[in-house]
């Protein structure tokens, strides 16, 4: 079963240090918002997120995996549709009709992910991370 509880001091910085794709590693290190939470799978914390609101109505949702997520299977149906409902949750506790997510081009799962949760692809931002790699813009209009 996965549990979903808020964000608390360490999970960040535990992560950083064990993500599920090692670009993580050398992405700026910022504070994570209010509104974050931690997904645990078995004791092991297997991921991180949020929203982020840029202003009324328009916000960025963010998730990152461990490497604990590749080993439990965490991209199974039922972690998927725990996260989803949480994504979702914070979708509309923040009153936002435009939710926007970037995911690495390089990263196939989290394509599939972010579009399993009714996201719709954009467009793409060249060589916009640290280490030059492309990201693909999403959006869900509400």
């Amino acid at each position: 079963m996965l549990e979903i509880r808020p964000i608390q001091d360490g999970d960040m910085k535990y992560v950083r240090a064990n993500p599920f794709e090692d670009a993580v590693k050398i992405y700026p290190d910022l504070p994570a918002p209010d509104s974050s939470f931690t997904c645990i799978f078995e004791g092991e914390i297997v991921a991180v997120g949020g929203v982020i609101v840029f202003w009324e109505g328009v916000g960025e949702v963010w998730l990152i995996m461990t490497k604990q997520a590749r080993k439990k299977g965490i991209f199974g149906l039922i972690a998927l549709s725990t996260i989803k409902k949480k994504v979702d949750n914070l979708i509309i506790e923040n009153n936002l009709w435009r939710a926007q997510a970037d995911v690495r081009a390089d990263f196939p799962e989290a394509i599939k992910m972010v579009e399993a949760f009714g996201f719709e692809y954009e467009g793409t931002k060249r060589k916009y991370t640290p280490d030059g790699c492309n990201m693909k813009m999403y959006a869900k209009l509400l």
